[in-house]
C-alpha cells in the first residue's frame, strides 16, 4: 500500500518565493522527501560552489527533509543529449556528470534525465544514437557515484523519437545500464495520448523508479483532483503493482505561483483521502 510518505514536494511552482521558505513550507506541512527543481532563482548549479551545496544539505537535514530526486531544468537551458552537434552533446553530458556530483553531495540517488529538444528535420535514426551514446556516457558517472537516473518521455512537441514508455524500455536495454531507470509522469503521457499508467508499467516493470503524480486536462501539471485526468485509478495502478518509489509534485500551472503552499496542502489532502 502507497503511503503518504512516499508523496515528494517539489519547488517548481514555489520560484516567486526563496529556496529556504520551500524547505520551510514542505517541514511545516509534513512531507518527509523533496524532488528538488535545479534552476534559478533557486538552485542554478553555475552559481553554487562545492561548499554551498554542502551548505544546502545541512538545511534541508535541519528540517528533516530528503532529497529523494535531483530534477535539472533542461527543457529551456541549451541541454539536449540528441542535438546533431557533438559539442552541444558533449556540454549537455557534462551537464548532467555536473548534477549527478552534486546530487551525491545532497545524499540524493536519483537525477531525473530527458532527451532535450529533437528536431524534426534530424534523422530519427541518428538522433536516437547521439541520444543513447549521451546516456552511455552520464551513466558511466551514474554507476560511479552510486545515482539512479529515471529517464522522462517528453510529449511530440519536444521529442518524437522518444515519448513513449516502449522508447524508454528500449533505451535501457540499448545502454545497458543497471543505474538507468525510467519515469512515468501522468500528465505526459495523457498529453501524449499514446501510453497510459498500466502501460508504463507493463512495459517498465521494476524499471519504473519515479512518478510525477500530477493532474492535467491534459496539460498543466495540476494538483490531483483539479484536471480532467483519472488520478485515482492511476495511484489504484501503482498500488496494485505495490510500487516503492516516489510520487514528485511537479505541478507547473502558473495558479499556483502566489500561494505555493496551498497547492502543496490541497494536494496532501487529495492523497489522505485516496489513501485512507
Amino acid at each position: 500500500m502507497i503511503q503518504i510518505s512516499q508523496v515528494a514536494a517539489a519547488n517548481y511552482h514555489y520560484k516567486r518565493y526563496s529556496l529556504e521558505y520551500f524547505l520551510s513550507s514542505a517541514a511545516r506541512l509534513g512531507f518527509r522527501n523533496i524532488e528538488l527543481w535545479a534552476s534559478g532563482p533557486h538552485f542554478h548549479l553555475d552559481y553554487f560552489s562545492l561548499q554551498d551545496v554542502k551548505n544546502l544539505q545541512q538545511k534541508i537535514k535541519a528540517r528533516g527533509l530528503k532529497v529523494i530526486c535531483l530534477t535539472p531544468e533542461q527543457y529551456v537551458y541549451p541541454v539536449s543529449i540528441s542535438h546533431p552537434d557533438p559539442e552541444y552533446r558533449k556540454h549537455s553530458v557534462e551537464f548532467f556528470r555536473r548534477h549527478i556530483e552534486a546530487a551525491s553531495l545532497l545524499e540524493c540517488d536519483r537525477v531525473l534525465v530527458t532527451t532535450g529538444i529533437a528536431y524534426l528535420d534530424a534523422d530519427e535514426t541518428e538522433a536516437w544514437k547521439w541520444c543513447r551514446e549521451s546516456l552511455s556516457e552520464i551513466s558511466k558517472t551514474a554507476e560511479k557515484e552510486g545515482v539512479y537516473l529515471p529517464v522522462e518521455a517528453f510529449t511530440s512537441f519536444s521529442t518524437h523519437v522518444f515519448n513513449r514508455a516502449e522508447h524508454i524500455s528500449k533505451m535501457i536495454k540499448e545502454v545497458g545500464s543497471p543505474y538507468l531507470k525510467g519515469l512515468a509522469d501522468t500528465d505526459v503521457m495523457a498529453t501524449t495520448g499514446k501510453d497510459t499508467i498500466h502501460d508504463f508499467i507493463k512495459e517498465l516493470g521494476d524499471n519504473l523508479n519515479h512518478v510525477h503524480f500530477v493532474d492535467g486536462n491534459p496539460g498543466g501539471h495540476l494538483v490531483p483532483g483539479e484536471g480532467r485526468l483519472d488520478m485515482a485509478e492511476a495511484l489504484k495502478a501503482l498500488n496494485d503493482i505495490d510500487y516503492k518509489g516516489y510520487l514528485g509534485l511537479e505541478l507547473l500551472d502558473r495558479r499556483y505561483i502566489l500561494d505555493p503552499e496551498k497547492a502543496m496542502r490541497d494536494s496532501l489532502a487529495w492523497f489522505e483521502k485516496h489513501l485512507s
